[in-house]
């Protein structure tokens, strides 16, 4: 991998069978870290089809000059803040994955990604970024300290 050029761009249709590998990684780790929300189950056409369709929604991949296809993707979605006058109105853009093959890692990409998007997001006047990990997710949360990511809530549950 070393020395091999990286091409990060917006993700097309016919990329979904790699994505589609891709987001399984994930989900095999959502689903061993939190079984009690995930499970690893095979994903719809549908989905990334109607993804690519979503105004308010961009997916990003990366290619690597040494592999053929998508090594690496990122979806995200804007918000706006609900109408609460307890909140302060504003566009965020949220990371909802992040996914970038074992193989791959730690070689700038995930890193790549998150510019990518990010700069999408302000053009589309978002205002600050946000994302969620589980615990349990390290490597997740080491990668996001690195880029200047800051915990801003915790979510506690309890089973009834």
């Amino acid at each position: 991998m070393a020395g091999a050029a990286v091409h990060v761009r917006r993700a097309r249709r016919d990329d979904w069978p790699e994505v589609r590998e891709l987001l399984r990684e994930a989900d095999d780790l959502h689903a061993q870290i939190a079984p009690e929300y995930f499970r690893s189950a095979p994903r719809a056409d549908g989905e990334w089809q109607s993804l690519l369709g979503e105004d308010n929604a961009a997916a990003f991949v990366a290619e690597s000059g040494d592999a053929a296809g998508a090594v690496a993707v990122l979806v995200a979605r804007l918000y706006d803040t609900p109408d609460n006058p307890m909140m302060v109105p504003r566009r965020r853009l949220h990371i909802e994955t992040v996914v970038v093959c074992c193989k791959h890692r730690r070689h700038g990409i995930g890193r790549q990604l998150m510019g990518e998007a990010a700069a999408w997001g302000r053009q589309h006047a978002a205002v600050e970024v946000v994302l969620t990990t589980w615990v349990g997710n390290d490597d997740a949360e080491a990668f996001y300290a690195r880029l200047g990511y800051r915990v801003l809530s915790r979510v506690l549950y309890a089973r009834l």
